[in-house]
């Protein structure tokens, strides 16, 4: 098994933490906008749902039908996260779990996308046994707050946004599937983030943190401690960009390289900037050897297709069966059976 480096790991995450620590203050101060408390909004199809700011209460249901569930998660800092979460079909403890991102450029964005974009895509998972979460990450769909107009805000990105992503935001997310793992519903030791466009930066991010995490010291040996962490097993990134505000892309690669999971890349050779960038990232993470094949892979696909493009149209099929074939091999059947995940301390 590959080994991280914890020298990179420390200096990664008082990169990233550090401006999480000031964005929080500003917040504290009023500096950003504050959420509708009572009701979110999607303004293309004038969906609502309650939302909650207790800490108590991490996730909302808003609604539920036929294994699908309309969800506001809270993040660490109070932001108001909107989700969809697809169960497995087989509602087995052993059944693997996606986290699906779209592109995070701003949601001001000409072509911005929200979390619906991959509903034929969580579906098409879900059935095949997957457990999925799609999730509009903060300034972003429907996770954007309400003015008392019922309007939503116009947010700008600013430099702690990315990193919030990564340390408030996914946590979120995870700490949701905790809770469906301890429920005996999927097993988070498969899990799998794809992403998109600088979502993909903000995914690696959090799967480093993740690794780090130490598990809970409710055992005299390590071993046989409860774990908290090292459940990203695969990051599957679509037109992938290392450019992204307030996250050091070389630190992030550097430390990403060591970490014993895979690693897919895909963007299309016609795009310039995206074929670039899909590149360097590679580079940097690549592993020679025929053992790693399969599991640290790049594809620049023809023509011009861009993030979300992929999902939609005639590319919408080969896309699907795409991402399922390396889920499939790279997450699915690995050997990690289901742990339980509750610190026995509390017990």
């Amino acid at each position: 098994m590959l080994r991280i480096r914890p020298f990179m790991i420390v200096a990664v995450l008082f990169t990233v933490l550090w401006p999480c620590s000031v964005s929080a203050l500003a917040q504290q101060k009023g500096a950003a906008p504050k959420q509708d408390s009572k009701k979110t909004a999607d303004k293309k199809t004038g969906d609502k749902g309650t939302t909650t700011t207790d800490p108590k209460k991490a996730a909302t249901t808003n609604s539920s039908k036929d294994g699908v569930h309309e969800l506001t998660l809270t993040a660490g800092d109070g932001w108001q996260l909107a989700a969809t979460y697809f169960e497995s079909t087989s509602g087995g403890k052993e059944s693997p779990c996606v986290i699906l991102l779209t592109s995070t450029e701003g949601s001001d964005k000409k072509d911005a996308r929200n979390r619906r974009v991959w509903q034929p895509t969580a579906l098409t998972l879900q059935k095949a046994g997957f457990a999925v979460i799609t999730v509009d990450l903060r300034k972003h769909g429907d996770s954007i707050p309400i003015l008392p107009s019922g309007e939503a805000a116009t947010l700008k990105m600013g430099n702690a946004d990315y990193p919030l992503m990564a340390t408030a935001d996914l946590e979120a997310v995870k700490s949701f599937l905790v809770e469906q793992h301890r429920a005996e519903k999927l097993n988070i030791r498969k899990l799998a983030i794809v992403s998109m466009g600088a979502s993909s930066m903000v995914a690696a991010t959090y799967a480093i943190a993740d690794w780090e995490k130490s598990p809970y010291p409710d055992a005299p040996t390590l071993d046989a401690r409860t774990p908290r962490g090292q459940d990203v097993q695969s990051l599957i990134m679509y037109s992938p960009t290392t450019n992204v505000r307030g996250i050091v892309s070389t630190n992030i690669l550097k430390t990403l390289k060591a970490l014993p999971i895979s690693i897919y890349i895909v963007a299309a050779k016609d795009e310039k900037e995206d074929a670039k960038q899909a590149e360097k990232l590679f580079k940097a993470i690549e592993l020679k050897g025929d053992q790693y094949k399969d599991s640290r892979k790049m594809t620049l696909s023809g023509g011009t297709t861009h993030a979300e493009a992929y999902l939609e149209g005639k590319l919408a099929d080969v896309t699907n069966k795409d991402l399922m074939e390396f889920l499939t091999k790279n997450v699915k059947e690995l050997d990690a059976p289901w742990r339980d995940r509750t610190d026995r301390r509390t017990k």
